[in-house]
Formats: C-alpha cells, sequence, structure tokens
C-alpha cells in the first residue's frame, strides 16, 4: 500500500507541470477570447442600435413634419407658436429623443431644443455635416459610447435626417440626440452573459483534448518510468530484481580500489514457508515487505539490497571491515526479531544471515557462493543467527553433495536398507513389534548415518519417496511375521507436505493386503509445530484407515505435555535420554520416567520407552508398569532375512 501511495504522489508530481502549462495556456486563451467576444459584443450592439437609430430617426421626422405643419415658417424666420412649442416638447419625449436642432438648406443652426430659437447670426453654427445631408438627402447616423461619469446618458445617438415641407421638398436638416442607454443595457444584459459563456465554453472545448492529451502523455511516461522501474526493483519488497542486482555487485566489485573490501550478505526468512501456508499469501507478501524494509533501513546508502527469489535476500557493501560488517548485522537480526503483525494476525519473526568479508581479487559468485554456505550453516544450527563464512563449510557442502549422490543413486536403485529394531513385551521379553529403521551405505561400501542423511533427504525433498519406499519394503517383511507382531514405521515431518500422503500409504496398504491394525506410525512433535489444523486432519484421516499414531521421542520439546491435550495419540514413547540420564542422577531421572508413564496411562495411551540397554534399566523399570520397551538389551536392529528366522516360541530375551 506505502509503494502504491508513493507511485500515485510521483505520477502526481510528473504530471504537474504538464498541466500547469495547460492551465496557463486556457487562462491566456481565454482571455483573448473574453477580449475579442466582448469588443465584437460592443461592435454588434453599437451596428444593431445605428440601424435600428437610421429607422426610428426617419419615423421621428416623419412624426415631427406630420405634426409641425408650420415648419417652413419656423425654419425661415426663427419663430415658434404656442402650438410649435408644445409639439417640439412632445417631439422630444417622442422615442427617447432628448435634445433636437434644425438647420436651414445653407447648413446653419436656426433652432435648438435646449436653446431654443436662434435669432442672433452668430448664434447660427454652420455644420457641413447638416450640408451634405441637404445635398444627398440621405440620414447620416452616429453611435457614441460614453464612460458612465457624468449625467450625459451612456450610450446615444446622432442622427442628421432631412426635413420635408408640405410639398415635400427638403427645407432643412433635423438633427437629433437620441438616447439608447436602456436598449443598449438591455442587449448588454442578454450578450454579456454569452459574452463570459463563449470563453468558458471555447476554453472547455480546449481544455478537455489538452488536458486528456497531458494526462496520456504522462500515462505513458509514467508507464514507461514504471516498466523501467519493474525492470530494476523486485515489485513487492522494493528491493533490486535479481538482475540487476547481480549487474550491479558485478560492477561494484570490478571497480574497487586496491585492498578494498565488500561485504556480502546471503539471508532468508525463518520459516517462511510455514508462515505463507498458516497465514496465507497476502499475509506473507506483507511479510516479505516488512523484511526487505528492515534491510533497506538498515545498511548504508552506498549499499546494495537485493531479493533473488522467495524469500531470500543478498546484500553487497562496498568498502567495509568486518567489525562494521557485524555491527549491521546484528542490527539487522534484532529488528526483524520485532513481532510481526498485519490485520490482526501477530506472528514472531526472524532472519537467518550467512556473511562473507570478500577480499580484492575475488569474483561476486565465489563471495556469494561462501555467503551461501554460511547461510545454510546458520540455518542448520537453529536459525535466527549470523555466521561469517569459514573454509570448512567447503568440506561439509562437498560432504552433503557426496550424500545428495548416493541418496539419489540408492533411491533409483532400491538400495535403501531397511533394519527392523524389536519392541518387546516387558512380562517375558517376548517380540510384540519391529520398528523399521533406514541405513544408507554408499557405493565405497561407507556407511552413512541417518543423522547425516536423513536431513539432507528432507531439505532436498527426496524423504517423500524414500519413505514410500521404506514403508513398502518393511510392510513385504511384514506379512511374513506372525498376525499378533506389529511394524512401526517412522514419518518425516517433510512427508506431511504432500497432500496425497495419506491417500498414497491407504494404495500401498491395499496393494500388499497388508492389515491396517497390525501397523503403527510414529512422529514428532516439530511435525505439530506447523500447519497445525491441516496436520490435524492427516492425521486424523490416517486413524481412519485404521493404523495407530504414536508420539516419538516425547519428553525433548519444549510443548510436548500441550500436544498430548490437543491430539489423540494410540501410544507415547519415551526419549531414551532419560534413561541416559538415568545414568547419572537415577532418582531424579526415575521419578520423571514414571510421571510420564502415570501421564500416559491417565490418558488412555499405551507407552514404550526406548534406550534400554543395561540390565539395571530394565530392573528399574519394572516397577513403573510400561507396555514396551525398545533397546540394545532386547535386541539391536537386524537385517529382514533376520526377522524371518527368529523361532517366535523362543523369543524371549529376557
Amino acid at each position: 500500500m506505502k509503494n502504491r501511495r508513493l507511485s500515485d504522489l510521483c505520477f502526481l508530481r510528473s504530471v504537474a507541470p504538464g498541466v500547469t502549462l495547460s492551465v496557463l495556456l486556457v487562462c491566456v486563451m481565454t482571455g483573448v477570447i473574453s477580449y475579442g467576444v466582448h469588443r465584437l459584443i460592443d461592435f454588434a450592439i453599437s451596428t444593431t442600435i445605428k440601424n435600428e437609430a437610421i429607422q426610428e430617426t426617419s419615423k421621428w421626422a416623419k412624426y415631427f413634419n406630420a405634426t409641425s405643419p408650420d415648419l417652413a415658417r419656423m425654419m425661415a424666420d426663427g419663430k415658434l407658436t404656442q402650438e410649435q412649442n408644445n409639439i417640439v416638447q412632445a417631439a422630444i419625449d417622442y422615442n427617447n429623443v432628448y435634445s433636437f436642432m434644425l438647420f436651414d438648406l445653407q447648413g446653419q443652426l436656426n433652432f435648438g431644443s435646449d436653446e431654443g430659437v436662434l435669432e442672433s447670426p452668430e448664434d447660427q453654427a454652420f455644420s457641413q455635416e447638416a450640408l451634405n445631408v441637404v445635398h444627398s438627402g440621405e440620414p447620416s447616423v452616429i453611435v457614441t459610447k460614453r464612460q458612465s461619469y457624468s449625467t450625459l446618458p451612456d450610450f446615444f445617438v446622432e442622427a442628421l435626417v432631412p426635413a420635408y415641407g408640405t410639398d415635400q421638398q427638403i427645407i432643412g436638416v433635423i438633427y437629433l440626440f437620441m438616447d439608447k442607454s436602456d436598449k443598449a443595457a438591455l442587449f448588454h444584459q442578454f450578450l454579456n452573459w454569452l459574452g463570459y459563456l463563449l470563453p468558458i465554453l471555447c476554453a472547455l472545448l480546449y481544455s478537455i483534448p489538452s488536458l486528456a492529451f497531458v494526462l496520456k502523455r504522462e500515462q505513458a511516461n509514467a508507464k514507461a518510468r514504471r516498466v523501467n522501474h519493474l525492470s530494476r526493483f523486485d515489485h513487492l519488497t522494493g528491493a533490486l530484481n535479481r538482475h540487476t542486482m547481480s549487474a550491479e555487485a558485478k560492477m561494484r566489485f570490478t571497480q574497487r580500489r586496491a585492498a578494498e573490501n565488500i561485504g556480502v550478505m546471503f539471508l532468508d526468512i525463518d520459516n517462511f514457508k510455514a508462515v505463507n501456508d498458516e497465514s496465507g499469501h497476502e499475509f506473507g507478501d506483507a511479510y516479505l515487505h516488512n523484511i526487505a524494509s528492515i534491510l533497506m533501513g538498515t545498511v548504508r546508502s552506498t549499499d546494495l539490497v537485493g531479493r533473488m527469489g522467495g524469500d531470500e535476500f543478498v546484500v553487497a557493501l562496498p568498502n567495509i571491515d568486518r567489525e562494521e560488517l557485524e555491527r549491521i548485522g546484528i542490527r539487522m537480526l534484532s529488528a526483524a526479531r520485532k513481532p510481526f503483525e498485519y490485520k490482526g494476525r501477530t506472528i514472531k519473526s526472524s532472519i537467518s544471515i550467512g556473511y562473507r568479508l570478500s577480499p580484492q581479487g575475488e569474483t561476486p559468485q565465489t563471495a556469494l557462493h561462501c555467503a551461501d554456505l554460511a547461510l545454510y550453516h546458520a540455518k542448520s544450527n537453529g536459525r535466527d543467527s549470523l555466521v561469517e563464512y569459514f573454509p570448512e563449510l567447503d568440506m561439509a557442502l562437498n560432504r552433503r553433495r557426496d550424500i545428495e549422490a548416493t541418496m539419489e543413486s540408492a533411491l533409483a536403485t532400491d538400495r535403501f536398507e531397511t533394519v527392523f529394531q524389536p519392541i518387546t513385551e516387558p512380562k517375558d521379553g517376548s517380540i510384540i513389534g519391529f520398528e523399521a529403521l533406514l541405513r544408507l551405505t554408499s557405493e565405497s561400501g561407507e556407511k552413512i548415518p541417518p543423522t547425516e542423511f536423513i536431513p539432507v533427504a528432507e531439505e532436498t525433498g527426496m524423504i517423500h519417496e524414500i519413505g514410500l519406499q521404506v514403508l513398502r519394503n518393511a510392510l513385504k517383511t511384514a506379512l511374513n511375521w506372525p498376525s499378533g507382531v506389529f511394524l512401526s514405521v517412522n514419518l518425516s515431518a517433510r512427508q506431511f507436505d504432500r497432500d496425497d500422503l495419506v491417500e498414497q500409504i491407504s494404495t500401498i496398504l491395499t496393494e500388499l493386503n497388508y492389515p491396517a491394525h497390525r501397523l503403527e506410525f510414529e512422529i514428532t512433535e516439530s511435525l505439530l509445530m506447523e500447519d497445525e489444523e491441516r496436520i490435524s486432519e492427516m492425521l486424523a484421516d490416517l486413524r481412519h484407515l485404521g493404523v495407530s499414531i504414536a508420539m516419538d521421542d516425547f519428553g525433548t520439546g519444549y510443548s510436548s505435555l500441550g500436544y498430548l491435550w490437543k491430539y489423540s495419540f494410540d501410544k507415547l514413547k519415551i526419549d531414551k535420554v532419560f534413561l541416559e540420564g538415568y545414568d547419572f542422577d537415577g532418582e531424579r531421572y526415575r521419578e520423571i520416567i514414571e510421571t510420564i508413564v502415570v501421564l500416559g496411562r491417565k490418558m488412555g495411551m499405551e507407552v514404550t520407552i526406548e534406550g534400554v540397554e543395561e540390565k539395571r534399566h530394565a530392573d528399574m523399570l519394572k516397577s513403573l508398569d510400561c507396555d514396551q520397551y525398545q533397546g540394545f538389551l532386547f535386541g539391536k536392529p537386524m537385517a529382514a532375512h533376520e526377522t524371518l528366522s527368529i523361532s517366535w516360541d523362543q523369543s524371549k530375551t529376557a
């Protein structure tokens, strides 16, 4: 979400200059259009009023001529009768004429509505415009717009029209002053809103495609920038992606100065798969982003942080010494240990780090290989730690590769060996069952212990096929035992990663026609610490097949008691560590063993104790009422053919 907000902000910042320029252009264009439109409106109003004035002045002149029969005499001697005075006043009131003057045929002023009759020759001004009208017989109209700072009309018309006598001959010129302010105001009121609306419409017509163009262009640029960003950075975490990290790290190694050390860290998130499975991919993605933020917030500005895939990260730290490299690593561990909370769910968090202080001349590939080995060692020794590479790790890697190759060969050729350790009845020492144990021998004859090859099998995923192969071979052997003898087989926690485990076991039982009640599966609490709901369902499905479920190595984990209450087990197997402790502190360990036996009994489970190797162990256990013994005292692991040669009637060993 944070990345999304940052992306939106960057997009807005990139769009802003284009939008600003568009807005500025729109404003300028709007101003120009507005000025032009208003000039056009003024011209249109003036033209309209002028045309209207030509018609109105002609009508007024006709009206005046018609209502002034003695106009010719008045024009000749400048005398007005009372009737003519009344007519003049009426004419002034007609059609907003607020003043008029009369000129004779020589263009001399004879009468003014404001001054009256002009008798003095010096007052009889000459008007060339009036004389031109006399000669042309056509009216002359001038429209004047005045600023509103006086009592005079804002918008008026000056019109010179011919005056006719009774014989329809021109006897002079009438000079009219008509107030058109109200008319002009009406036009302005109607047209001004159009004058403002038109530029806005034009601006919108321009701005919409203009803004659309800007947005499209910026979206294209943002897309190009995003493609470039995605080509360099991991979209989920914001760290450099694998390709860019490799290229940038190579450049740092190539350009480093003499005697400059480069620190390389290889790290991943502890138990990330379990977090993803239990909490979902959305939670897992948020968790990944959180860890990446911790890494990028801990390193220096010159350092590189890249996601190599899944939950794996690489950090390259140029020009650094061992002390500072370790300080940064410790800060990463400390920050990653803080509980992570997302949408109401909180988990315990941790990471494992392997690092290499790469000297001058070492390639980035070698440095990364060393850091990877150190990371593997950190995870193999409890996780949540910072481990520096040391040369012996290469020997361990070569050993691991040899074991992996041996297992692949053994799996392909069915060369894994299954041996069987007896489980006996305490009362008479008779064999009542066997635990199937896996053995591996290399082609050179070296016996590889299970503690070494089983973890490799689990890490590589080969444990799935190996486990099914062992089960099939063990069941084939067990079919030849007496019907009262059961088989116990270990199931690795990693085998439960396969959703079809129960189905495959059911298929094998059906194919071999082996009675399910004679089969017992042993699991450890490491399985129960994973997806509890899913594991619980799978265990229930196994029990539905008719097999028994035993809790193996009980007492060595921190929460075994809680699991006994949560899951229904048929058997409890007490780890041999308690009998080993009995050899050093007999009374204390006897009480612990007794407590576990009573607990198992109270919960309706059979109790088997492992590691019974000395007679004194058996003597001590007689009073504890265990159900079954297992240990070298009653029999060491034996080959399949040896189990077939047992005389079951004489199978008592103690």
